[in-house]
């Protein structure tokens, strides 16, 4: 019976922290791309965007995962989602180039050198380090789904039934 009650706590605790994050505003924005341009959440009100926060090029698993999307980034357009990529530092302008020629990879990456958006969007551990997040805001600027973990989301199906799921009316 205790287990059964400990099972029932956890997913209402669950099921009431996805009910309350799809109905939070998402916080402003703004970061720097690789190229020097500056991004920001205004360059997205018409479309559905989701941030990707990932530790720097140096970590294969966030290499895997923006390498994932990149095969996908079809499927990702036909839902009207844009793709944003954030990480706390990028190398040389050239390294990103050539990282970006080798995976195909369109989508923005951007630099958060003070962790100011990793940590507005909760992408920290408690220890200020960066964690893997998936961030799906709409044009109103709603969260509709948010992921944040130690490990990278590299199932980039998985990511789109999310946000398929959370997308729709």
């Amino acid at each position: 019976m205790r287990l059964l009650t400990l099972s029932a706590t956890i997913f209402m605790l669950l099921f009431t922290a996805t009910i309350s994050q799809a109905a939070s505003k998402a916080p402003s924005w703004s970061a720097r791309a690789y190229d020097g341009e500056k991004l920001s959440q205004h360059d997205y009100e018409d479309s559905h965007v989701l941030l990707v926060f990932y530790r720097g090029v140096q970590c294969m698993h966030c290499m895997e995962q923006l390498s994932g999307i990149a095969k996908q980034a079809d499927e990702f357009a036909e839902r009207g989602i844009k793709v944003v990529a954030i990480s706390h530092d990028l190398p040389s302008q050239s390294t990103v180039e050539r990282i970006r020629r080798a995976n195909d990879i369109e989508f923005p990456q951007c630099t958060d050198p003070n962790l100011k958006m990793f940590s507005d969007f909760e992408s920290l551990d408690n220890r200020r380090r960066e964690l893997h997040g998936l961030v799906l805001i709409d044009p109103s600027r709603q969260v509709l789904w948010k992921s944040v973990s130690e490990g990278a989301n590299t199932d980039i199906d998985n990511i789109l039934k999310h946000c398929d799921e959370n997308m729709s009316p």
